[in-house]
């Protein structure tokens, strides 16, 4: 069974329902004013993993630098999944070379998963 989910809160909703009944917005309206690249940003705080999972993919495949920040403090934010945070930085090694993605490498260095630290410190001394 398929859920869906308020786009600015993620409160679960029913999929008929126009307005958010805990935040109040219109959805459609919501989705409209946002870009989907904005939308996906956005989504990298969505509550369920396999939907930040397909956020962090499509942001690597987008190729624009302006995710790296975002793209890192998603892995810090959620710095107990170590599987999400390694995608994150393949998604990261997809981006052009840019002050951006070269700052979310050095925000990795903090990151409590040793793994992620080597791998972060591996691709600021290429």
């Amino acid at each position: 069974m398929v859920s869906f989910f308020c786009p600015n809160c993620f409160t679960k909703i029913p999929t008929k329902v126009a307005v958010c009944p805990r935040c109040g917005i219109d959805t459609e309206s919501w989705k409209q004013k946002h870009t989907y690249f904005d939308q996906l940003i956005h989504s990298l705080k969505h509550p369920i993993s396999e939907a930040r999972m397909g956020c962090i993919i499509s942001l690597g495949n987008q190729r624009n630098p302006k995710a790296a920040i975002p793209l890192a403090e998603c892995a810090l934010l959620y710095s107990i999944d170590v599987w999400q945070a390694m995608e994150i930085i393949r998604s990261l090694r997809k981006l052009p070379d840019s002050p951006e993605k070269e700052t979310a490498f050095k925000m990795l260095l903090e990151h409590p998963g040793s793994v992620i630290r080597e791998e972060a410190a591996a691709d600021l001394t290429k």
